[in-house]
């Protein structure tokens, strides 16, 4: 599998998430979970028994982790593969033309009845941020047979909510360090405010849609 480009250079989400980082969250971090997912899935082809896994696509194999007889191999897969696609997720959420407030019909008037208002669900997406503990992600998901299909939850490391079948991810902020250290260091409330400067609302009323 390739390293996905971004949707935009480097420089572009300016002065919100900054070059520097950019440059060393894609090039280093991301092409790094390209290569070991790479990797883990040549071992997989390499296994007359598990070789119709690899065949699956990531996003599917990722909901057949349990398949994946090996140990070493279904971990590699469920870190390399989760973080393969969590940032290729990540970088398509955000834009230079991102941010402001979610108005109208379809995702927004559904973000109201779940949440009360968008502000309302802004606060709780911005609390679940700061309070995750260590490294993860925070996400909005829409969950079909849920009682409340659109909610906030998290996941620890590089682990996805797609890894249920069901689950759709519609927004999801990579809280590691990496993502904000070079211009942040450690204030994660500063970083999570500038995420909102940066939201392509389009792509996440778009997944909505799908969904």
């Amino acid at each position: 599998l390739p390293l996905p480009t971004l949707p935009y250079e480097y420089a572009a989400l300016e002065p919100h998430i900054d070059e520097a980082t950019m440059r060393v969250h894609h090039l280093s971090h991301h092409q790094t979970y390209t290569d070991k997912l790479n990797k883990a899935l040549s071992a997989l082809r390499a296994d007359p028994e598990q070789k119709h896994l690899a065949k699956m696509g990531i996003d599917t194999l990722l909901q057949h982790l349990p398949e994946v007889s090996d140990a070493s191999i279904r971990k590699a897969v469920q870190n390399a593969g989760g973080g393969y696609v969590n940032h290729a997720f990540f970088f398509a959420s955000m834009s230079p033309d991102g941010g402001g407030a979610l108005e109208g019909e379809g995702l927004a008037a559904e973000l109201d009845k779940a949440f009360g208002s968008f502000t309302r669900f802004k606060q709780s997406f911005t609390l679940a941020s700061l309070e995750l503990f260590g490294s993860g992600w925070v996400w909005l998901v829409y969950e079909r047979r849920s009682e409340a299909p659109l909610h906030i939850t998290s996941t620890p490391n590089q682990d996805t909510p797609a890894m249920t079948p069901g689950v759709v991810p519609l927004l999801g902020i990579d809280l590691w360090e990496h993502a904000y250290y070079l211009k942040h260091q450690s204030r994660r409330k500063d970083y999570v405010e500038a995420f909102w400067e940066v939201i392509d609302w389009l792509e996440v009323a778009r997944r909505f849609e799908a969904a």
